[in-house]
């Protein structure tokens, strides 16, 4: 049976606060507001995902980062037992929210799962684009490790390099343009953070996973949901690496870039859908 988790209470230290509060004050809500923009983007690899973790009526699986429950209620609907786990309040509200909706047989925590203890012991880890952003990412898949059961299975996918994924270059590249001087690429966990396997396997290696294997998904990412043009750009300019630069930009910026952005992708639409090349790996692993 499931083990009670500890979420995080207000003032506990956390090895990711930023990432915590990022992800309670922007990310999150404005996930969550574009709930639909993102699961229609990330369908495709919701479905790779699920067919690569295989899970089985009446298995414990847990879910990491689990954002607004989309992985775990498709888990669920499969016939699995699902914890979804993330860092952000919000996201945890609405998951919960569908889960009810659903009546689904999944429960949601707000908790640092690289420090927090997990419950378990589960038969399954996934994570759909949730394992890039820890502070230490070998002691997070340790505690993962440690709460999953032996020869159970770890699969998640997460962003090929920077480079495959032009969904995700074309604002920034726009905004770099109309500045002066624009600031380097910030360093370290970000959203592209396991684009190198080796990275990777020695990761999963040293936290105690064996048996890794990457599997290429490649597919057009569609931007902006059912907003077309103007959507894709408003989702665009959200991004974490738009928004960087934004903010220490000028009061045009902003307007200037959407400019060309709407121009660019205009001429890119089909329908008023605006798609783009997007490259993610899959990853499976052993307990």
């Amino acid at each position: 049976m499931f083990v009670s988790l500890r979420a995080m209470t207000d003032g506990e230290s956390s090895a990711n606060a930023e990432q915590a509060r990022y992800w309670t004050e922007y990310g999150g809500p404005n996930w969550v507001r574009d709930e639909d923009v993102y699961d229609l983007m990330l369908m495709p690899f919701n479905v790779a995902l699920l067919d690569a973790l295989d899970p089985q009526p009446g298995e414990r699986v847990l879910d990491i980062g689990c954002g607004f429950g989309s992985t775990s209620l498709a888990a669920s609907a499969r016939g699995a037992e699902v914890q979804g786990v993330d860092i952000s309040p919000p996201m945890i509200k609405r998951a919960r929210e569908r889960a009810a909706e659903a009546e689904a047989s999944a429960t949601f925590t707000v908790a640092d799962a690289q420090e927090d203890p997990l419950g378990g012991p589960y038969d399954a880890v996934t994570s759909r684009f949730g394992v890039m952003f820890f502070a230490d990412p070998v002691r997070a898949f340790h505690n993962f490790a440690t709460a999953t059961r032996a020869g159970g299975r770890l699969a998640f996918v997460c962003w090929q390099p920077l480079d495959r994924n032009p969904w995700m270059t074309d604002a920034p590249d726009v905004i770099r343009s109309l500045m002066d001087d624009p600031p380097p690429p910030p360093p370290g966990a970000g959203p592209f953070a396991f684009g190198d396997t080796t990275f990777v396997g020695r990761v999963l290696a040293d936290a105690g996973w064996s048996q890794t294997s990457y599997a290429s998904f490649e597919t057009n990412a569609r931007m902006g949901g059912n907003g077309g043009v103007a959507g894709a750009v408003q989702q665009a300019l959200g991004s974490s690496l738009a928004k960087g630069l934004l903010e220490v930009g000028d009061a045009t910026l902003r307007e200037s870039a959407a400019a060309i952005l709407t121009d660019r992708f205009e001429s890119l639409s089909v329908d008023g859908v605006v798609s783009f090349p997007a490259a993610a790996w899959i990853v499976t692993a052993r307990r």
